[in-house]
């Protein structure tokens, strides 16, 4: 079984709601076994926020994760550098998507997220906020004042920046701004699936000019707009398109499996809509002329080897 990396995962907000719902244990009994039947060994823990929420709702989430990953003894979370290891124990490393709750302060916040072990973190989700635009916000409209300072403590900490969500402006004023590795977690090639999510191959060379990295999504629309056609044979097709585009090492996995709190049955893949299926990818991978060594790249190698070199 081929070892994965998925750079995207909304732990965090699985974690808030299923406990919501009286669940205990959250990642020991929804989670693990499930990622490490489809052979995952490294994950990006997400807290997911959408844009209503308030810093203390960001507080009680990454909390609550942290919390949930203590409890399980079959997950390590990773701190440094130096916890990365090619083990088969599941590794989590914290993340944030959307930073709706910071509306003032700043500078203090990121500093508590850093000290609560965030190592890469998106400014903003869809919407518009305080800091920046989404994909639904204001097309005209980029980083704020607020935004670019945000940017500039987290390049002081060497957080690594999710442009993902970000709207255009946005995405340009990010890679102008920021000091630390840019990636896109959880986006696909806008030149053959034309999403809002999605990247132009301009965003994409800019990514990997500065050393990032594009993780490749599993969310059906991201895929192709027409329901049948979306399936791991066209999201290789994605794969495909970027290593031509960008080169293979700038490409890995960003799944966003989304089975663990709603029902993923219309929103992933026809033929991949949790995490034990993830080989599907790689067979496919072989199936479409990937040599070992480029699976292995794009399979995990590509971001193990980033999360080296940029986590302090």
């Amino acid at each position: 079984m081929m070892k994965l990396f998925d750079l995207h995962g909304d732990t965090g907000y699985a974690v808030m709601k299923l406990r919501a719902q009286g669940k205990q244990n959250i990642i020991n009994d929804f989670q693990l076994k499930k990622r490490v039947q489809g052979g995952f060994q490294w994950l990006c823990s997400a807290s997911y926020f959408e844009g209503s929420e308030t810093w203390e709702d960001m507080q009680a989430m990454i909390l609550a994760l942290r919390e949930e990953i203590a409890l399980c003894t079959d997950v390590k979370q990773v701190h440094q550098a130096v916890d990365l290891e090619p083990s088969a124990q599941l590794q989590m490393i914290l993340s944030v998507e959307g930073m709706c709750g910071i509306r003032e302060d700043a500078e203090a916040k990121i500093d508590w997220l850093y000290e609560h072990d965030i190592k890469l973190a998106s400014l903003v989700w869809n919407e518009k906020n305080a800091l920046a635009n989404g994909v639904k916000g204001d097309f005209n409209s980029g980083l704020t004042d607020m935004g670019k300072c945000v940017v500039k403590r987290m390049s002081e900490h060497g957080m690594m920046i999710d442009v993902s969500h970000a709207n255009e402006k946005t995405f340009w004023d990010i890679m102008k701004y920021a000091q630390t590795p840019v990636i896109a977690s959880h986006s696909n090639a806008r030149a053959l699936c034309d999403h809002p999510r999605n990247l132009y191959d301009e965003q994409l060379r800019a990514i990997a000019d500065r050393g990032g990295l594009v993780g490749i999504v599993c969310a059906g629309a991201f895929v192709h707009r027409e329901r049948d056609k979306q399936t791991v044979s066209q999201l290789v097709k994605h794969i495909q398109y970027l290593k031509q585009l960008i080169g293979i090492d700038h490409i890995a996995l960003g799944c966003d499996f989304m089975d663990d709190y709603d029902n993923a049955q219309d929103t992933m893949l026809t033929d991949l809509n949790s995490p034990k299926g993830a080989q599907r990818i790689i067979i496919e991978m072989r199936k479409q002329g990937f040599n070992e060594t480029e699976i292995k790249q794009i399979a995990y190698k590509n971001a193990y080897e980033f999360f080296q070199r940029h986590l302090d």
